[in-house]
């Protein structure tokens, strides 16, 4: 029996963003690399408004979403003062297993905005915090 054409395109996404991941943050694991993404992910979805949860996952590939809303939980959105303050969340997030690599929010981003079909990465800059939106910006 084949693979339906969306689960085919999950794996092979997932695989494809893990990849881009791990090589542009040199992180030694395929484990640590998820670990890096789905905390990102989760850390962004606690700073987003509830329409924009629903438009920003709306725009990931099937996996990709399945690990931006696992665990959720809605709740009212977490402020965004600066980059700053968002990866000191996201390094508590990560740690005692994995300790967050410098520029691992910058890497994600650009994973994130290269890795994504053209109109859904369009969509998804528009919905990011206003840090991580300069962040999106500056990333080619």
């Amino acid at each position: 029996m084949t693979n339906p054409r969306d689960v085919k395109y999950a794996n092979e996404s997932i695989a494809r963003w893990q990849a881009a991941l791990k090589d542009r943050a040199m992180l030694e694991t395929n484990n640590v690399t998820f670990a890096c993404l789905r905390g990102f992910l989760h850390e962004l979805r606690a700073r987003l408004p509830l329409a924009d949860i629903a438009r920003f996952g709306n725009h990931l590939p099937a996996v990709q979403r399945g690990i931006f809303y696992q665990d959720w939980t809605p709740c009212e959105a977490i402020d965004t003062p600066d980059l700053a303050a968002f990866e000191t969340a996201l390094a508590r997030r990560l740690l005692p297993h994995v300790h967050m690599p410098a520029g691992i929010t910058r890497d994600i981003i650009l994973v994130i905005k290269t890795e994504s079909e053209p109109f859904d990465a369009e969509r998804i800059g528009a919905v990011l915090p206003p840090p991580l939106r300069r962040v999106w910006d500056e990333l080619q």
